[in-house]
């Protein structure tokens, strides 16, 4: 057995690097409020034809397709991405977006016009539009199902802990999905239905990875000495605690990396959310989580009804 038994002084950089993260949230947070998304027709309303062309060899490039359908009556209203990782070398699969409605097969046909190639050369593989009023709909349920799950989270963790463990959380979450969402836009990566479900699944990522360290910590505090301050504890208990979640993240990163090489372009988007999510999860449960809990501990542990030992005991 390998054997892990670090002592780095994660406190000490945490000084350094806590007021760093919240500038980098603050930020991050006003990119969300400031510049607009890249949201998918879920969320915007419109129609999403994917097909799939075939090509003899020969690579059809995006332009062409686009050249195409400017002859429709989409003129310059539409998107169109290549769903690279599912080309082969004599097919390529082609998504339409736009935000007004139109009627597939016409769109192919000029598209196969276009392009001067066999009309039985292309496939239609889906067709999903999105009304306005669904739309909507879709974009209430999806903050408030962020809003339910972070709701929740205060809940269990100001229950299961207390109020110190709950808002340090808090900060921890907002922290790792600000960041993520403004990676997106920054990049101006789509926003669709999939990659709401992967920011809830950061949530419950990061949560668990929090809850680990404070449970190691909440078990330091009943065990040490009154003369102990609470930087040391925390330090002690994240060390402990520090080749549990290096291992779990690594595991979590090699899949999730195999599956954004080999999956789709929608794959792709939701793993990549993920991915960015695990890292950050993790660097948060540590320098914002923890270090944010220590603070609040350190000045405002009188305002506790209770001494953490006490509430354990009983």
């Amino acid at each position: 057995m390998i054997r892990f038994n670090p002592n780095i002084n994660f406190m000490k950089l945490g000084k350094y690097i806590f007021p760093i993260s919240l500038i980098i949230m603050l930020i991050s947070i006003l990119l969300v409020f400031l510049i607009k998304m890249n949201l998918g027709i879920d969320f915007t309303s419109g129609t999403r034809f994917d097909m799939t062309l075939l090509n003899d060899g020969k690579y059809i490039k995006i332009e062409q397709i686009e050249d195409a359908i400017k002859k429709t009556e989409l003129k310059n209203n539409f998107t169109v991405k290549e769903l690279g990782a599912e080309k082969t070398k004599n097919a390529q699969i082609f998504s339409i977006i736009s935000q007004q409605s139109f009627d597939e097969t016409n769109i192919a046909n000029t598209i196969v016009g276009h392009l001067k190639i066999n009309p039985e050369s292309y496939t239609p593989n889906q067709a999903t539009t999105i009304s306005p009023k669904m739309g909507e709909e879709l974009v209430n349920s999806a903050f408030l199902s962020l809003g339910i799950a972070i709701i929740l989270i205060l809940v269990y963790i100001t229950i299961r802990f207390n109020s110190f463990f709950a808002l340090s959380s808090i900060l921890a979450l907002i922290h790792d999905v600000s960041i993520t969402i403004a990676v997106f836009i920054v990049f101006g990566l789509e926003i669709s239905l999939p990659i709401i479900a992967a920011f809830l699944t950061i949530l419950g990522y990061s949560l668990n990875d929090t809850i680990v360290v404070f449970d190691r910590i909440r078990e330091n505090l009943n065990l040490s000495k009154k003369n102990e301050n609470v930087f040391s504890i925390t330090n002690k208990s994240v060390n402990q605690t520090l080749s549990r979640t290096i291992l779990t993240s690594l595991t979590t990163l090699i899949v999730l990396i195999i599956l954004y090489f080999v999956g789709s372009y929608l794959i792709k988007l939701f793993t990549f959310a993920l991915i960015i999510g695990v890292i950050i999860g993790t660097y948060s449960s540590i320098f914002i989580a923890s270090f944010s809990f220590t603070i609040l501990y350190n000045k405002y542990s009188h305002l506790l009804n209770k001494p953490e030992s006490e509430e354990n005991q009983n």
